[in-house]
């Protein structure tokens, strides 16, 4: 997390520099999960997956283009994503639970073809907390690192970007706690857990939000 906002920082700095190579802006999507562990027995429960189920996410972004082709792009994201599980034991509830993360994504990127790019890189968890819509029966803690990869395309329509991306981290890493109420936690392996995402950047956002921080800056080191 440390080599990660000082990477954050560098870039914001070394857009100083260079105000017309730094672009920020805003960006908002949907994204759902692939979530898959084997069916486990807690207690006299059993415990399974249920279906996929929609989250979403918002945030800042930080791009600076290092050539024509080539960008450095840094993200405060604030993400939403929904599970869902199936408990039967006495009686059959079906649980979700919600994941707040605020996720730190910084990415390298490709432009080609004028309107596409290719980006991939590393996302940085700083928070993660849950929320579960019958936590007096089940609550799950998703204990799965603190850092994850993740890649996608770009496409330019106009003044926007829009984003189709996946979030996964490396295999024999996530595990998670299943709590049942009267019973012990229980530590279950993920087989998969795959976040999917798309978003709609503002490309308009980030040369205004720039010119006006930037113009502001220098002002005020003239007027000194």
């Amino acid at each position: 997390m440390k080599h990660c906002l000082l990477l954050f920082a560098a870039l914001v700095l070394s857009g100083a520099a260079s105000a017309q190579r730094l672009r920020l802006g805003v960006r908002a999507g949907m994204n759902t999960s692939d979530y898959r562990f084997s069916t486990v027995r807690i207690g006299d429960t059993y415990v399974s997956r249920g279906g996929a189920r929609a989250g979403f996410d918002v945030g800042l972004v930080f791009r600076y283009d290092l050539s024509r082709r080539f960008h450095l792009q840094a993200e405060t994201d604030y993400v939403f994503a929904n599970y869902a599980y199936r408990l039967r034991g006495g009686a059959v509830h079906d649980v979700r639970i919600r994941a707040e993360r605020l996720e730190i994504p910084v990415e390298l990127g490709f432009r080609f073809a004028k309107v596409l790019r290719l980006f991939g890189g590393a996302v940085f968890r700083a928070t993660n907390s849950q929320r579960s819509s019958a936590p007096g029966i089940f609550r799950v803690k998703f204990n799965d690192g603190d850092v994850a990869l993740t890649g996608g395309l770009g496409v330019q329509i106009r003044s926007f970007f829009l984003d189709f991306r996946i979030t996964l981290h490396p295999q024999g890493r996530t595990w998670n706690t299943f709590t049942l109420a009267g019973a012990e936690p229980q530590r279950v392996g993920i087989g998969r857990n795959i976040l999917y995402g798309g978003s709609m950047n503002e490309k308009n956002a980030y040369d205004l939000l720039a010119e006006m921080l930037f113009t502001s800056n220098f002002a005020e080191a003239d007027v000194a």
